[in-house]
């Protein structure tokens, strides 16, 4: 995920060198206001650090793994440009990937495991318009689905199981438009999903799951 990252960098750097001609060329066009209302959709690459707090019924142990990992995924949405340079909008993403921690078990037969294979969010964007440049904050719901379990260290043996997950998730941004439709963004974002009991080994156990996501995003805009 790392190497995705470095290469949208590198993509958005060569971007900027081959747009930058065009406006020395077309000077009086780079001028012109820039709308940001439209349809778009993109696709992005995010690290994503979190934890993943266990809570088993009738024990008074927290267990804390931390994870970390990479997803990659699209997002797409509307927004509309007020009169007086307000944005809003509303955006809809998907991202697949693996964000894993572990760690031991009070019973150290057993060692603990969280793994999160997907992430969705849906959510509203308000930004301002400062030409082609927009910072922006944006808030909503946000879906996930996350595998709990515990390996029987002796024989390997897993036990737990695969739920999903829902909370919300606030965040913050920006997008610049390199051309009137081509469009690049960097954003965090922070996913809450409170606790769910879930069925870890036929124990009861609340489960918390928080992700911090640090993204790079390439869209195009109708």
């Amino acid at each position: 995920m790392r190497k995705i990252l470095l290469a949208m960098v590198c993509m958005i750097i060569m971007l900027f060198a081959a747009h930058a001609p065009a406006e020395d060329v077309n000077q009086a066009q780079s001028y012109k206001p820039y709308s940001w209302s439209g349809f778009y959709f993109g696709f992005q690459g995010s690290y994503q650090p979190g934890t993943s707090d266990w809570e088993p019924d009738g024990s008074p142990i927290c267990i804390k793994n931390d994870t970390r990992g990479g997803m990659g995924g699209f997002y797409i949405g509307y927004l509309y440009q007020t009169p007086v340079k307000i944005v809003v909008g509303i955006e809809a993403e998907a991202n697949y990937g693996r964000v894993s921690g572990s760690s031991a078990c009070p019973n150290p037969t057993y060692s603990c495991h969280t793994e999160m294979s997907w992430i969705g969010s849906t959510r509203g964007r308000f930004g301002y318009a400062l030409g082609r440049f927009m910072p922006y904050v944006s808030i909503g719901w946000a879906y996930a689905g996350a595998d709990t379990y515990v390996t029987y260290l002796p024989t390997g043996e897993d036990f737990g199981s695969l739920n999903s997950y829902l909370g919300w998730t606030p965040g913050a941004g920006f997008e610049f438009a390199v051309t009137d439709n081509f469009l690049i963004r960097g954003e965090y974002a922070y996913y809450d999903f409170g606790k769910r009991k879930v069925d870890i080994d036929d124990v009861d156990t609340n489960v918390r799951l928080t992700n911090h996501a640090f993204k790079l995003g390439l869209g195009l805009k109708f």
